[in-house]
């Protein structure tokens, strides 16, 4: 809702002057206020003017104009040219002088516009003071009696004015629209008091009619295409007028005015009578806000009286005015803090008091004990299975002269070892067909059976030749089996599969004939190229579950650690955590790396994390925003985390030290080689570990820090394709949020695009709205676009923060896809006659129970047979019964 203000109001904001003259210069230099000025002038004896439907056209007309000036800057208003009040009845006087330039439009804002102003008889030609309004509302009881306004009040400002303003083409001054606004206020002040009389009539007034043109019926289009009816109540087309002093001042002590209303009332409306925090998780702290919706104009300061009691506190202490920004709002929230307690429990609760006063001083509204309820819960627990492709192609080149098994065991191995210990984990293999390599188990501490049993089985993983065919359906239902039917996986409130392959689903089952037993999220991490990557379904199963995907395409040289990024950035993301920063570098002897990294008030704990071939060369600490240095001593047991490529910590904010707690500012993640040697001496006892940059010959490790934090402050991003061909548009959508409301402050957006060919393209999101930005970019070429998403900003707080994310598209895939190897059609016959066997028509509950009553598990012997005979090689009934035996 927009307040149309008094223009002598506006002009004491230098910004909202600037904005009105642009958006009004902007119009006219498209020959807008031209086209206004012609429509006007062709209809001002036809139609327009003398005849009933003179107040609701120019309304309008008005709201025409306003609507193209909001098109170009929605913060803007129509001002209105009160010329009852001493100020605003010299043109030759400030603002209205340097704002529209005087008599002679010269020195102020509309120099350039092709009008002219004369000087009005001083005693004969004046305007009308507020004496004469009140006059013009005192006992008009319909609209056919108050209507005569068009001859009254409205005439003496295009008269006085002179020149263009007395003549057709009015609408070619400015001044134009704040006078006819003015002329609408008053209008809308008549309605405010006779809301019970007639708002509307053709009757026609002999003094001040052309009874020669025709009026408009109530539900008739008017010139323009608007009904009077359509025009009858200001506030439903989207603004209000303030009230008005002077003429209150006026009409005060006459009876015909009791009651009188010289202006929209201002209206408060408590829109949430609970503030309701529901299942919070613990150790959270989520924002909500007490709603209040207002109406009317004119500035409010809001106060919290009492409270928040309890758990409960507030965000900013307050008060809060309204408006509190230029853009327009209807709305004021206050809002409120709670913090997970204990999962399974109800808060006793608290309560909040409000009040808001208006400009004098006087409450205008009182909201008294507000209550505040919130429950707890547990944070999410989380299982992930890990589905490993085994085909022969994963010993083909990945493209850093690493095999595609060798980047998958290390990338695997670095994602054991940076699970939460309550995390769920399952290793699957799949090729020809699937394998479970480990149940479903908690992962437990980092030197846990359970994840040295998982480090065994990713090191041993791997295809004996390049034989072995790709089944990615026969993983996926391996996966959905196991969730299915493990004993604790009901423990898990989430559950992830996440799929590592290099390409082509090329025997059955197909990933669609699995997709109807996923009820988890999906995740895909292919490494290839476009070439390789052709399984669309995967890609959609992935999407529509929550999930998403990432191809690597040919891994370069520098890019070491990606395929590590792209695991650690999915386990983020199934952990509700956000990509703080992922850069990289080279260590040298005798130097610190230090890598910076922003930490708000908004975080609730962060993981940073150092990634090497060789961590146990490797040093690392934190220096904290003041300058302390923490190192693996000083912080919590458990809280440094050595791994098999990695070296990390784990740290609960604050990070108390000494007794001081050390929180949100500037972080160093520090990395240092743990020898200081000559580098001769350096490379020759290690060497094969330590390499020399092209730079010359210093020993150096290349590396990769990573950050990531359990935050209120979230960054969520997806990438959509209009299609797979070059020349389809890639688009790109980041949503910044906080305490689960939208980010209200502006953040800097930025994808760095990495095309296939390596070459890269810098481009900036657009704000479309508090919190969402978007881009687009157009494909030129067939492979793999990666984005790297970086946003950088202040939250609500005003502390710096940062987030990245990675995504990636492949454009191009080939349009054929390899040949399924020809099935054994008496293997499929003796499925057929399986699947009739096994069928309700043949089997009845009785034979079900008599079964389980000598042990034999009927729905999983079924289910074995279905998922077998849907394998299209050469299967025999003997290879399907040994395979379900084994099951």
């Amino acid at each position: 809702m927009y307040c149309r203000q008094n223009f002598i109001d506006v002009a004491n904001d230098t910004d909202k002057l600037d904005r009105l003259a642009d958006a009004l210069n902007e119009l006219y230099d498209r020959g807008v206020i031209a086209e206004f000025a012609d429509q006007h002038n062709t209809f001002f004896n036809n139609g327009i003017h003398w005849v009933p439907q003179f107040l609701p056209w120019h309304r309008h007309f008005l709201l025409r104009l306003e609507q193209e000036m909001q098109a170009i800057d929605s913060r803007i208003s129509l001002p209105f040219w009160d010329w009852t009040r001493a100020d605003g009845r010299s043109l030759e006087a400030d603002p209205w002088l340097s704002f529209f330039g005087g008599r002679a439009n010269s020195g102020g804002r509309f120099d350039h516009w092709d009008l002219v102003r004369t000087q009005p008889e001083p005693t004969t030609n004046t305007l009308p003071t507020v004496a004469e309004i009140k006059e013009e509302l005192r006992n008009k009881a319909n609209f056919f009696e108050y209507r005569a306004i068009e001859c009254q009040s409205h005439f003496p400002g295009h008269t006085w004015t002179g020149g263009t303003m007395a003549g057709g083409s009015s609408p070619a001054d400015p001044l134009f629209y704040l006078h006819h606004c003015n002329i609408d206020r008053l209008w809308a002040v008549w309605q405010l008091n006779n809301p019970g009389a007639e708002q509307y009539s053709t009757d026609r007034r002999p003094s001040c009619d052309n009874t020669s043109i025709a009026a408009v019926a109530l539900g008739d289009p008017m010139v323009g295409g608007a009904t009077p009816e359509s025009m009858l109540v200001h506030t439903d087309l989207g603004y209000r007028y303030p009230r008005d002093l002077g003429l209150e001042v006026e009409v005060a002590g006459d009876s015909d005015f009791a009651g009188f209303i010289s202006g929209d009332p201002v209206e408060i409306t408590l829109a949430t009578p609970q503030i309701i925090f529901n299942d919070v998780p613990e150790g959270d702290t989520t924002k909500r806000a007490a709603l209040f919706q207002i109406t009317g104009c004119g500035s409010l300061l809001f106060e919290v009286t009492n409270g928040p009691t309890g758990s409960f506190s507030l965000f900013e202490p307050g008060p809060y005015p309204h408006p509190s920004g230029s853009f327009p709002t209807d709305e004021l929230r206050i809002w409120v803090m709670f913090t997970g307690g204990a999962p399974d429990t109800i808060d006793p609760g608290g309560v909040m008091s409000v009040v808001a006063r208006d400009d004098d001083g006087n409450v205008v509204g009182t909201f008294n004990d507000i209550p505040i309820l919130a429950n707890s819960v547990a944070r999410p627990s989380v299982a992930v299975a890990l589905i490993l492709d085994e085909s022969g192609s994963m010993l083909s080149d990945a493209g850093n002269n690493r095999t595609r098994i060798s980047v998958l065991r290390d990338a695997a191995t670095t994602f054991v070892d940076q699970l939460y210990d309550d995390n769920g984990l399952t290793l699957v293999s799949f090729a020809n067909s699937s394998d479970k390599l480990t149940d479903l188990q908690v992962a437990g501490s980092l030197t846990s059976s359970v994840r040295n049993e998982a480090r065994g089985e990713i090191a041993s993983h791997g295809p004996p030749n390049n034989q072995p065919l790709t089944s990615i359906g026969s993983g996926l239902e391996e996966a959905a089996n196991i969730y299915g039917t493990s004993s604790i996986a009901s423990d898990f409130d989430i559950k992830a599969s996440i799929v590592f392959t290099d390409g082509y689903n090329t025997i059955a089952p197909d990933v669609d004939d699995a997709a109807a037993f996923i009820n988890e999220r999906v995740y895909a991490v292919g490494v290839a190229d476009a070439a390789n990557v052709n399984n669309d379904t995967l890609f959609k199963l992935a999407d529509d579950s929550g999930g998403y995907t990432l191809v690597t395409g040919a891994i370069a040289q520098d890019d070491e650690f990606l395929l590590e990024k792209f695991f650690i950035q999915i386990l983020a993301g199934v952990m509700n955590r956000d990509i703080v920063s992922d850069p990289g570098g080279w260590l040298t002897a005798g130097q610190i790396a230090r890598v910076p990294f922003l930490v708000t008030k908004s975080d609730i704990e962060f993981d940073a994390i150092a990634l090497t071939r060789h961590p146990h060369y490797v040093v690392v600490g934190l220096e904290t925003p003041d300058g302390t240095i923490i190192d693996e001593s000083k912080v919590p047991s458990g809280a440094y985390r050595a791994g098999t490529n990695s070296n990390s910590f784990r740290i609960v904010l604050p990070l108390v030290n000494e007794g001081k707690g050390h929180w949100e500012g500037k972080w160093n993640l520090l990395l240092a080689l743990r020898f200081k040697r000559r580098d001769d001496d350096v490379k020759r006892r290690h060497a094969g570990a330590i390499s020399s940059t092209q730079f010359g010959g210093t020993a150096s490790l290349p590396y990769e820090a990573l950050v990531h934090t359990r935050s209120n402050l979230r960054l969520s991003v997806n990438l959509d394709q209009s299609d797979i061909t070059p020349g389809s548009t890639l688009l790109v959508r980041a949503v910044l949020s906080e305490y689960g409301q939208p980010l209200e402050t502006h953040s800097k957006v930025t994808a760095t695009v990495t095309r296939p060919d390596r070459t890269t393209q810098q481009l900036s999101l657009v704000r479309s709205a508090p919190g969402e930005y978007d881009t687009s970019v157009i494909s030129s070429q067939s492979g793999v676009y990666r984005f790297h998403i970086k946003a950088n900003g202040f939250s609500s707080r005003g502390q710096a923060f940062s987030r990245e994310h990675l995504l990636t598209a492949v454009v191009g895939r080939p349009s054929e896809k390899p040949a399924t190897p020809p099935r054994d059609y008496n293997a499929a016959i003796i499925c057929e006659l399986m699947k009739c066997l096994t069928s309700k028509k043949v089997v009845n509950e009785h034979f079900i129970r008599k079964l389980e009553s000598i042990g034999v598990d009927w729905f999983r012997l079924r289910d074995c047979i279905e998922k077998y005979c849907r394998v299209h090689d050469k299967s025999s009934l003997i290879d399907i019964l040994k395979r379900c035996s084994k099951k």
